[in-house]
């Protein structure tokens, strides 16, 4: 009966068509109503996602969040999906699906006996039997099975390992996500029977292995599903993408294709990959190894002189890469001018990073929004233990491999869509105007000139992302127009791609590594190389799966962003835990009304809590700054000295105070620092 509901939520709308609910008995759904040809929510029904505070609630709404009571809380706890009642008091009338259902947590010991702690706060009692073959220090999975007002009831689903395991930090965000660790082993006993007959796919497929090809990634990339080529011939650039053809490998209804599914993309944690597809495929059959014959699926490209994409071919080939090549050797060459001892290599690297220049200034010049953003790159030992932190850095080796197969992305979704095939695309709508607009109001208050007339038109943001990246202000503003942007998403229908500035879009360059890419390869074995045997069926079944393909691999990409994010902050706060006391410099990113964050040279981030600071501060928010009683201020983009005070591995973390002109001794916290205490579950 919820998925109903559930559905209104889920497409972020208050009214749905019949064709999208089909028949509905309405005497069974009191809060909805009929106006052909739509199913409505009544006018004083509103659903959302609540957010749970100590003695009060929010309904999240797109303009303003509804205030709800405690006592119209019902049982519903922090980010559960509702249905909400608007009236003088709002109330919580129904809980439509609970955001609670895993915990993890350890097996401890106190005077009453051994309890389950949870990971997480908990804002009522945790009933659990606890199995007998359990001991002290495990920790495990509890899987929730009903919950109300005074209790959660959970059973033990999964043991995940004892707290002294070297990861088990770690993989106790990966089993809160619910992310899968391991392959079956009827799975991996399932690929001996992968078998391809070479000398047949030769004769098959276009033969490359005489072109120059080679493969530029990361060094520690061992999962390779691109390998580019380019040559110049009659005056135009003849540019080859060839990918990994794993849709070769990986039969449809297979257990394969079917784990492939379910997690739809592999995961990057910052000590680990979780792939997609097992080792054997993903590092061994599929990657495009140097000096190995490999099967691709190429995406043949003629350009003119100015970069336009003149024709094209879609092809099975196979090739052999001449070499494996890193983002920093590349640069090195291209930056530094620093030699490959390879002259045919090093002219191709040159002509490759003209053409990567001139594809730059093309989309620039249609729209495309260059945001600069923070990832964290880690150096881990054997143990998984954090060595250091870095920011990582794109130079032109990683933009000339990203305008390569943007282009053959575009290029593969122009055809698919003017060939009006099914296909999956990668979208990104316009930005929210209302978001859009106080980001832009922030801007404003740091001092650079915005256009708030053409909201929505991505010039003016070109302007403002090119004219704020070199100052102390860069990452603030790309950051906070980032957060007012909408989420790119898979959709069955051809959409605009707000932040690339591209009418047609998809992904087809990374099978290895993403679903969407995956089955977008099987659907042009069938239907645009002709290997379909029931052309009709194919196109109605590929049609059909499409919408709950595309929902599916975007919620499953949402999850794996989450859980990077979070593991990323986890290694952040096990790298700063024994340097509390330490100094650090860096800048004010963000203002809250409880605090600041402040983002340190290497790029961890942490928060100052106003309670640790010198003074009263009240939040100037026209000037965006902290002003206290005393006539200290503290305003967005200002470079400070802090200190480390506390690191909260639980919560993944840190707390830093400003360290003023009369510096803190090393070691001493400041006298108004409190620790936080530790909730109880």
């Amino acid at each position: 009966m919820n998925n109903i509901y559930l559905a209104f939520y889920n497409h972020q709308t208050r009214k749905l068509h019949q064709d999208i609910l089909g028949t509905i008995e309405l005497e069974k759904y009191p809060y909805l109503q009929y106006e052909e040809p739509y199913y409505v929510l009544k006018p004083e029904i509103l659903i959302g996602r609540l957010d749970h505070k100590k003695t009060f609630g929010f309904l999240r709404q797109e303009l303003e969040d509804i205030y709800i009571d405690q006592r119209y809380l019902l049982d519903a706890m922090h980010d559960d999906i509702v249905l909400v009642k608007e009236g003088v008091e709002p109330k919580i009338i129904e809980v439509i699906k609970r955001s609670l259902q895993v915990i993890i947590a350890t097996l401890k010991k106190n005077k009453r006996g051994l309890f389950f702690d949870s990971d997480t706060y908990l804002d009522r009692r945790l009933e659990v039997d606890i199995p007998e073959d359990l001991v002290l220090g495990h920790v495990v999975m509890l899987e929730v099975e009903s919950i109300d007002q005074f209790a959660i009831y959970a059973h033990v689903k999964k043991l995940i390992g004892h707290i002294n395991d070297p990861d088990i930090n770690t993989l106790k965000i990966v089993y809160a996500y619910e992310w899968p660790t391991k392959f079956s082993d009827e799975l991996l006993a399932s690929l001996h029977d992968i078998h391809v007959d070479l000398d047949q796919e030769k004769k098959e497929r276009l033969d490359l292995t005489e072109d120059l090809i080679i493969t530029i990634d990361g060094k520690d990339a061992k999962d390779l599903d691109d390998a580019i080529s380019l040559d110049i011939k009659d005056n135009q650039y003849h540019l080859g993408v060839h990918i990994a053809d794993v849709s070769h490998y990986v039969k449809e209804g297979s257990l394969l294709d079917e784990e492939a599914y379910r997690r739809s993309t592999s995961s990057y944690l910052a000590d680990r990959v979780i792939p997609m597809l097992p080792h054997k495929l993903s590092n061994d059959l599929c990657s495009l190894n140097p000096h190995e014959i490999k099967l691709t699926l190429s995406c043949l490209m003629i350009l003119d002189m100015d970069a336009k994409v003149i024709s094209y071919d879609i092809q099975k080939t196979f090739i052999e890469s001449k070499r494996r090549m890193t983002y920093d050797e590349v640069n090195d060459f291209l930056i530094r001018g620093k030699t490959l001892s390879d002259p045919k290599i090093e002219k191709m690297l040159t002509l490759m990073n003209e053409l990567s220049l001139k594809l730059k200034k093309l989309r620039h010049q249609r729209g495309e929004i260059e945001f600069e953003s923070s990832e964290l790159g880690f150096i881990v030992d054997s143990k998984g233990r954090v060595l250091d932190v870095y920011e990582r850095k794109t130079d032109e080796a990683e933009e000339l491999i990203e305008s390569f197969m943007l282009i053959a992305n575009e290029t593969i979704a122009f055809h698919m869509h003017h060939a009006d095939l099914p296909s999956i695309y990668r979208i990104h709508e316009e930005p929210d105007v209302a978001k859009l607009k106080n980001a832009l109001q922030t801007v404003a208050k740091l001092g650079f000139p915005v256009n708030l007339k053409q909201i929505g038109n991505p010039k003016p943001l070109q302007i403002l992302t090119k004219n704020t990246s070199d100052t102390p202000y860069g990452y603030i503003v790309h950051m906070a127009l980032l957060r007012a942007m909408q989420k790119a998403i898979y959709s069955e229908k051809v959409g605009l791609h707000y932040g690339l500035g591209a009418r047609y879009y998809t992904h087809f360059t990374s099978p290895i590594r993403r679903y969407p890419d995956f089955i977008l390869h099987r659907i042009i074995h069938r239907l645009v190389l002709g290997e379909s045997k029931h052309m009709k069926k194919d196109v109605y079944h590929f049609e059909s799966i499409m919408p709950e393909v595309a929902q599916h691999t975007s919620d499953q990409e949402r999850k794996a962003i989450q859980l990077e994010r979070d593991v990323s902050k986890l290694k952040s706060c096990e790298y700063m835990q024994d340097k509390i006391g330490n100094y650090f410099k860096g800048v004010i990113t963000q203002m809250m009304p409880s605090g600041m964050f402040v983002k340190l040279n290497n790029g961890i981030e942490g928060f100052v809590p106003l309670r640790v600071l010198d003074d009263y501060y009240m939040y100037d928010e026209s000037n965006l700054t902290f002003v206290g009683n005393r006539g200290k201020r503290y305003r967005l983009g200002d470079e400070v000295k802090v200190e480390l005070l506390d690191v909260d591995l639980a919560a993944k973390k840190m707390d830093f105070g400003i360290v003023d002109k009369k510096p803190v001794k090393k070691g001493q916290k400041h006298e108004n620092y409190r620790t936080k205490q530790k909730g109880k579950a």
